[in-house]
Protein backbone atom coordinates (compact mmCIF):
# COMPACT_ATOMS: atom_id res chain seq x y z
CA UNK A 1 0.00 0.00 0.00
CA UNK A 2 1.50 3.51 -0.91
CA UNK A 3 2.57 5.90 1.67
CA UNK A 4 -0.10 8.67 2.67
CA UNK A 5 -3.73 7.18 1.72
CA UNK A 6 -5.80 7.62 4.71
CA UNK A 7 -7.49 5.71 7.14
CA UNK A 8 -11.07 6.24 6.22
CA UNK A 9 -9.71 5.25 2.58
CA UNK A 10 -8.79 2.13 4.12
CA UNK A 11 -11.21 1.11 6.01
CA UNK A 12 -13.55 2.10 3.45
CA UNK A 13 -11.74 -0.58 0.83
CA UNK A 14 -11.18 -2.90 4.01
CA UNK A 15 -14.78 -2.93 5.12
CA UNK A 16 -17.33 -1.83 3.14
CA UNK A 17 -16.27 -2.32 -0.54
CA UNK A 18 -16.94 -5.77 -2.15
CA UNK A 19 -13.05 -7.42 -3.25
CA UNK A 20 -12.62 -9.36 -6.31
CA UNK A 21 -11.17 -12.81 -6.82
CA UNK A 22 -7.85 -13.34 -7.91
CA UNK A 23 -5.78 -16.45 -8.08
CA UNK A 24 -3.31 -15.48 -5.83
CA UNK A 25 -4.03 -12.80 -2.96
CA UNK A 26 -5.58 -10.08 -4.39
CA UNK A 27 -4.64 -6.75 -3.57
CA UNK A 28 -6.46 -2.99 -4.65
CA UNK A 29 -5.05 -0.03 -6.34
CA UNK A 30 -4.17 3.23 -5.53
CA UNK A 31 -3.81 6.54 -6.61
CA UNK A 32 -4.53 10.35 -6.22
CA UNK A 33 -4.73 9.32 -2.22
CA UNK A 34 -7.30 7.36 -2.65
CA UNK A 35 -8.38 3.97 -3.65
CA UNK A 36 -9.19 3.27 -7.64
CA UNK A 37 -12.12 1.70 -8.68
CA UNK A 38 -11.59 -2.19 -9.88
CA UNK A 39 -13.31 -2.37 -13.46
CA UNK A 40 -12.57 -6.23 -13.95
CA UNK A 41 -10.18 -8.58 -15.75
CA UNK A 42 -8.35 -7.66 -18.93
CA UNK A 43 -6.48 -9.35 -21.64
CA UNK A 44 -3.65 -7.99 -24.18
CA UNK A 45 -6.31 -6.56 -26.75
CA UNK A 46 -7.79 -4.43 -23.60
CA UNK A 47 -4.48 -3.37 -22.27
CA UNK A 48 -2.37 -2.54 -25.82
CA UNK A 49 -3.52 1.04 -26.01
CA UNK A 50 -3.76 1.98 -22.19
CA UNK A 51 -0.73 3.60 -21.50
CA UNK A 52 -1.34 4.16 -17.69
CA UNK A 53 -1.91 0.47 -17.56
CA UNK A 54 0.98 -0.72 -19.41
CA UNK A 55 3.46 1.57 -17.27
CA UNK A 56 1.85 -0.29 -13.94
CA UNK A 57 2.59 -3.84 -15.52
CA UNK A 58 6.09 -2.97 -16.93
CA UNK A 59 6.82 -1.80 -13.56
CA UNK A 60 5.53 -4.45 -12.12
CA UNK A 61 7.34 -6.83 -14.21
CA UNK A 62 10.24 -4.54 -13.36
CA UNK A 63 10.17 -5.29 -10.32
CA UNK A 64 10.41 -9.29 -10.14
CA UNK A 65 13.89 -8.37 -12.81
CA UNK A 66 11.98 -8.80 -16.30
CA UNK A 67 14.05 -6.42 -18.47
CA UNK A 68 11.21 -4.54 -21.42
CA UNK A 69 11.34 -7.12 -24.27
CA UNK A 70 10.61 -9.91 -21.46
CA UNK A 71 7.99 -7.52 -19.79
CA UNK A 72 6.21 -7.09 -23.04
CA UNK A 73 6.12 -10.29 -24.03
CA UNK A 74 4.33 -11.53 -20.75
CA UNK A 75 2.33 -8.82 -21.06
CA UNK A 76 0.95 -9.40 -24.40
CA UNK A 77 -0.04 -13.35 -23.76
CA UNK A 78 -2.56 -11.74 -20.75
CA UNK A 79 -6.38 -12.88 -21.07
CA UNK A 80 -9.29 -12.74 -19.27
CA UNK A 81 -9.90 -16.83 -18.77
CA UNK A 82 -6.39 -17.65 -19.49
CA UNK A 83 -3.98 -18.47 -17.09
CA UNK A 84 -2.29 -15.43 -17.16
CA UNK A 85 -4.48 -12.42 -16.77
CA UNK A 86 -4.55 -8.98 -15.48
CA UNK A 87 -6.56 -6.93 -13.17
CA UNK A 88 -7.92 -3.53 -14.10
CA UNK A 89 -8.43 -0.06 -12.03
CA UNK A 90 -9.40 3.29 -12.76
CA UNK A 91 -8.35 6.05 -10.64
CA UNK A 92 -11.54 7.98 -9.54
CA UNK A 93 -10.32 11.57 -8.82
CA UNK A 94 -7.59 11.68 -12.50
CA UNK A 95 -8.93 8.84 -14.96
CA UNK A 96 -5.81 6.99 -15.05
CA UNK A 97 -5.88 3.21 -15.23
CA UNK A 98 -3.86 1.07 -13.13
CA UNK A 99 -3.37 -3.38 -13.76
CA UNK A 100 -1.60 -5.85 -11.95
CA UNK A 101 -1.44 -9.12 -12.96
CA UNK A 102 -2.12 -12.84 -11.53
CA UNK A 103 -1.07 -16.27 -13.10
CA UNK A 104 -2.65 -19.51 -11.97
Amino acid sequence: MPDGIPYAVLKEISQRTPGHYSWQQDHWLYHCGDGAAYLGRVDWEQLRHDPGALWALQSEASEVGLDDSAAMGWISRLSVDGDMTAYLFECLHCGLHLAYSDAN
